[in-house]
């Protein structure tokens, strides 16, 4: 039986792996996702800006774009690969008022009030405790600052049907989202952990591939691997071939794989302490 501390170890080294591998096979996600998450909470010039969990930097570059030379973004993320890879990206661009480090995504280390905003994209339902989580990054908000993260509201169907056929041979890990699995939860989750004035919209994004082969190949090179990693040797090929299958249904007008998925993007306030 897989142990917590070794499923731990599991998925950090299949996010380590993926770091690696991502630039191969990457398509345009993130980044649109990261454009649509900066616009939704509102940054402007000057601002200071914190995301949680910045993987590769597409949200951060994204923010930088918005608050320029008199503002500053700060990236945090759990894995060495990644920061590294976040680090690069920020370097091109020469900028002074930027960075990124490795820390706790769930309760990062910084002075109380330090930033405007702090952004996480598809990362907080990730997270063993978002609602502790959710309080710390209050505390890291100046008067007047907001959260800003995004869900999945609705994967598409191909995605959904090529995931359960991998399943079909392999353990799959929970996908339950709790607390982030309607508009209502989310906002009664917030609501009950010290948020309010709480916006949700939704965007639906495409992700396009070239062919079945070119998203299996994303797949390997990014978390979706740790579930590909739990199939049996013998039963890969298979596994691999009946989740190609379910993604051809995917396939366009145009001859391309276009994924679509439907994703909330919320921005929320910490509460206001009430006067005597």
């Amino acid at each position: 039986m897989t142990t917590s501390e070794e499923l731990e170890s599991s998925i950090a080294d299949t996010v380590e792996e993926s770091a690696r591998g991502y630039d191969r096979f990457a398509v345009d996600l993130f980044r649109p996702m990261g454009r649509v998450l900066v616009e939704r909470a509102g940054l402007r010039s000057g601002e200071h800006v914190l995301e949680v969990g910045c993987g590769r930097g597409s949200t951060l570059l994204a923010a930088l774009d918005v608050v320029g030379g008199n503002g500053s973004v700060m990236g945090v993320d759990a894995y060495p690969g990644m920061v590294q890879l976040a680090t690069a990206r920020l370097r091109d661009r020469h900028s002074a008022n930027s960075d990124v480090r490795l820390d706790d995504v769930d309760k990062p280390n910084f002075q109380p009030e330090s930033f405007d905003a702090v952004l996480a994209n598809l990362m907080v339902f990730q997270l063993a405790d978002p609602a502790a989580a959710l309080r710390h990054y209050a505390t890291l908000l100046r008067p007047h600052g907001r959260i800003g993260f995004s869900t999945v509201a609705a994967p598409d169907r191909a995605f959904v049907g090529a995931l359960a056929a991998i399943a079909r041979f392999a353990p799959k890990l929970s996908a339950a989202r709790g607390p982030f699995r309607s508009e209502a939860a989310i906002r009664g989750f917030l609501a009950d952990h010290g948020y309010e004035r709480v916006e949700i919209t939704e965007d639906v994004l495409e992700i396009r591939f070239r062919d079945a082969e070119h998203w299996l190949e994303w797949m390997w090179a990014h978390g979706g691997r740790e579930l590909l990693d739990r199939v049996p040797t013998a039963e890969l090929a298979d596994a691999r071939a009946a989740a190609m299958a379910e993604i051809e249904t995917a396939r366009s007008a145009d001859d391309q794989l276009v994924l679509t998925t439907s994703v909330r993007f919320t921005v929320a306030a910490p509460k206001t302490p009430a006067r005597g």
